[in-house]
Protein backbone atom coordinates (compact mmCIF):
# COMPACT_ATOMS: atom_id res chain seq x y z
CA UNK A 1 0.00 0.00 0.00
CA UNK A 2 3.05 2.31 0.58
CA UNK A 3 4.53 1.90 -2.45
CA UNK A 4 0.82 2.22 -4.45
CA UNK A 5 0.79 5.99 -2.32
CA UNK A 6 4.86 7.16 -3.55
CA UNK A 7 3.87 6.33 -7.03
CA UNK A 8 0.16 7.77 -6.75
CA UNK A 9 2.26 10.96 -5.34
CA UNK A 10 5.11 10.99 -7.91
CA UNK A 11 2.34 10.78 -10.86
CA UNK A 12 0.61 13.50 -9.27
CA UNK A 13 3.55 15.93 -9.04
CA UNK A 14 4.94 15.36 -11.98
CA UNK A 15 1.99 17.40 -13.52
CA UNK A 16 1.62 19.55 -11.05
CA UNK A 17 2.11 23.62 -11.57
CA UNK A 18 3.67 25.51 -8.32
CA UNK A 19 3.85 29.04 -9.90
CA UNK A 20 5.79 31.63 -7.65
CA UNK A 21 5.10 34.90 -7.81
CA UNK A 22 7.13 38.60 -6.73
CA UNK A 23 6.15 40.95 -4.83
CA UNK A 24 4.77 44.12 -7.10
CA UNK A 25 3.54 40.84 -9.48
CA UNK A 26 0.52 41.53 -11.38
CA UNK A 27 -2.40 38.80 -10.93
CA UNK A 28 -5.81 37.74 -11.12
CA UNK A 29 -8.12 36.48 -8.46
CA UNK A 30 -10.28 33.53 -8.44
CA UNK A 31 -14.24 34.37 -8.06
CA UNK A 32 -15.61 32.45 -4.66
CA UNK A 33 -18.91 34.22 -4.99
CA UNK A 34 -22.02 32.16 -6.66
CA UNK A 35 -21.64 32.54 -10.43
CA UNK A 36 -23.43 31.12 -13.47
CA UNK A 37 -22.19 27.97 -15.30
CA UNK A 38 -20.36 30.64 -17.78
CA UNK A 39 -19.57 33.32 -15.81
CA UNK A 40 -15.89 34.25 -15.48
CA UNK A 41 -13.76 32.09 -12.66
CA UNK A 42 -11.45 34.83 -12.19
CA UNK A 43 -11.22 38.98 -11.46
CA UNK A 44 -10.97 40.61 -14.65
CA UNK A 45 -9.14 43.61 -13.35
CA UNK A 46 -5.59 42.82 -12.08
CA UNK A 47 -4.13 43.72 -8.79
CA UNK A 48 -0.80 43.52 -7.13
CA UNK A 49 1.05 41.20 -4.75
CA UNK A 50 1.92 42.82 -1.98
CA UNK A 51 3.35 40.27 0.37
CA UNK A 52 4.75 36.83 -0.49
CA UNK A 53 4.68 33.78 2.09
CA UNK A 54 4.34 30.76 -0.43
CA UNK A 55 1.93 29.16 -0.75
CA UNK A 56 -0.34 32.30 1.06
CA UNK A 57 -0.17 35.41 -1.05
CA UNK A 58 -1.28 38.92 0.31
CA UNK A 59 -2.75 40.85 -2.74
CA UNK A 60 -4.06 44.76 -3.00
CA UNK A 61 -7.04 45.97 -4.81
CA UNK A 62 -5.54 48.66 -7.17
CA UNK A 63 -8.74 50.66 -6.86
CA UNK A 64 -10.10 50.23 -3.37
CA UNK A 65 -6.83 49.52 -1.85
CA UNK A 66 -8.62 46.73 -0.04
CA UNK A 67 -5.78 43.69 1.03
CA UNK A 68 -6.50 39.97 1.38
CA UNK A 69 -4.96 36.60 1.34
CA UNK A 70 -5.04 34.04 -1.91
CA UNK A 71 -3.80 30.55 -2.33
CA UNK A 72 -1.42 29.90 -5.03
CA UNK A 73 -3.57 27.79 -6.38
CA UNK A 74 -6.13 30.89 -6.70
CA UNK A 75 -4.21 33.32 -8.25
CA UNK A 76 -3.29 33.61 -12.23
CA UNK A 77 -0.62 35.67 -13.72
CA UNK A 78 -1.57 38.60 -15.76
CA UNK A 79 0.09 38.13 -19.23
CA UNK A 80 1.52 40.88 -21.17
CA UNK A 81 0.67 41.64 -24.54
CA UNK A 82 3.27 43.35 -26.48
CA UNK A 83 1.50 45.66 -29.08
Amino acid sequence: MVSQQEYSKRRYDKNRRDPHFNRGDRVFTRIFSSRGKLDPRFSNEPQYIVRVSHPTYTVRHDVSGNERQYHVSDLRPVMMSHE
